[in-house]
């Protein structure tokens, strides 16, 4: 410590030009005039040292925010003018429809790329203002590359990761997807098939659906007091037996019970009251809340909140997923396992909206192959075939039009100028307009198609 304050103090003197790199953030702090992040090969550059760092990622993080709902907006308007199918049917347009492809993708990406942001900024805030002991700080696992498989069915394939102390994870996916296997390589009952699998020195509680771990012949007592008497060791505080299973909502005439006489959800309460009497680095969880009345997951929860290690979990619970899980495992199938920040519930609503619009293209594909006909004396009259050329162009003059008279109304200084009632009428009368133009330019369409579908 003296020698890094006499560094400190003897760079600060020099006038020359320094580039270093550091994890001592009071060391940034006090030296630094501007910091360099590297974050997803890509390259931040921030005014300062560390505080003014972690200040200009939070501005950042608003601003990213603010993007985000700007872009669902936008992504909005976009969608709304892909299912008119107006302008989007011409050739001319199909670079609009691409971007729409891609505003779907980035809306879908976005929310765990800035939660992720929110999670690592929140960590780093507090440890800079805290001390925070090595020991919570230390690699539990580091994957590169693993794949695995039973029998024939690949279930994880080019799977990379790093699981540090402090990190909150559930691993969702269908049943039958690995949630399982993962959790069992975790424990090491199972190899991985290939990549590099790396487990530091630390010790793992674990918590299954079958409660392997109790013995039906045992009363509650024996139990936790396998050595007689009846006092606990909770993590290395001695308490009463019964003063620690009250916690768990058990009466005090359960103590001298056989495990075997009780209820599936008076077992699981065992089990984690038992799981969270001991000292361990890393908790692995097979869908906990199976069986547990509500009183009992709020219980869990708050035993899980107050530990200081990592938590690996299946769960199908969503709201417990979404209370506890920083981070997800996602498992997609055919193998492939992604890493998301995003809630889960948050999550789930995305992909629903992406198969909804999926549905959505592959239903007008179908009704438009429906409407094939096989008439080839079909075909448009001359008036019909200027209708058709001159249609698109006075839309977009329409559309064109609405959008300038909307953003009038959005700025004070121009619908003052104008009058509020005035725009509105005008916006009204030019919908008004545009509506029957769509309309027309659509069965015109739809009649061109089935033309050209006979040719």
């Amino acid at each position: 410590v003296y020698m890094v304050a006499f560094l400190e103090e003897m760079l600060l003197k020099e006038k020359f030009t320094l580039i270093f790199i550091s994890h001592d953030r009071y060391f940034i702090d006090n030296i630094a005039t501007k910091t360099v992040e590297i974050e997803d090969c890509k390259l931040r550059s921030f005014k300062g040292g560390y505080a003014h760092y972690l200040s200009a990622k939070e501005e950042l993080l608003k601003s990213m925010q603010k993007s985000h709902e700007v872009l669902l907006k936008h992504l909005k308007s976009e969608e709304e003018w892909l299912r008119r199918g107006v302008k989007a049917r011409l050739k001319r347009n199909e670079g609009r429809k691409q971007r729409v492809l891609q505003l779907r993708e980035e809306a879908k990406k976005n929310p765990s790329l800035i939660r992720k942001m929110k999670l690592e900024l929140e960590r780093e805030q507090k440890n800079f203002n805290q001390d925070k002991s090595i020991n919570r700080q230390k690699m539990l696992f580091e994957m590169y590359d693993i794949s695995k498989r039973l029998g024939s069915k690949e279930l994880i394939k080019n799977f990379t990761c790093r699981i540090l102390q402090q990190d909150r994870i559930a691993i969702v996916g269908k049943n039958g997807a690995g949630k399982s296997t993962l959790l069992k390589i975790f424990l090491g009952e199972l190899e991985v098939d290939s990549g590099i699998f790396k487990r530091g020195d630390f010790k793992i509680g674990y918590f299954d659906q079958q409660r392997v771990t109790l013995n039906d012949e045992k009363n509650l007592i024996e139990t936790f007091c396998p050595n007689g008497g009846d006092r606990v060791d909770v993590r290395g505080r001695n308490m009463h037996v019964y003063g620690y299973l009250k916690n768990f909502l058990f009466p005090k005439e359960f103590l001298d019970k056989k495990i075997g006489i009780l209820s599936g959800g008076e077992k699981n309460r065992v089990a984690l009251a038992l799981l969270f009497t001991k000292e361990y680095d890393c908790l692995v969880l097979d869908e906990p809340t199976n069986d547990l009345d509500i009183p009992t997951i709020n219980i869990l929860e708050e035993y899980i909140e107050s530990f200081q290690g990592a938590v690996i979990f299946v769960s199908h619970d969503r709201y417990f997923v979404d209370k506890i899980a920083k981070k997800l495992f996602i498992f997609e199938g055919n193998g492939k396992i992604v890493e998301s920040y995003q809630e889960y519930s948050e999550y789930l609503e995305i992909e629903k909206e992406l198969k909804d619009l999926n549905d959505f293209s592959l239903l007008n594909e179908e009704k438009e192959s429906k409407n094939t006909v096989q008439n080839r004396s079909l075909k448009l009259s001359y008036k019909e075939k200027i209708e058709y050329e001159e249609l698109p162009f006075k839309i977009e003059t329409l559309e064109d039009e609405i959008s300038k008279i909307k953003s009038c109304l959005e700025d004070p200084k121009c619908y003052q100028e104008i009058g509020l009632v005035e725009l509105s009428e005008k916006l009204e009368l030019k919908e008004n307009e545009l509506e029957p133009l769509i309309e027309r330019f659509l069965e015109l369409e739809e009649k061109v198609e089935m033309i050209n579908s006979t040719c």
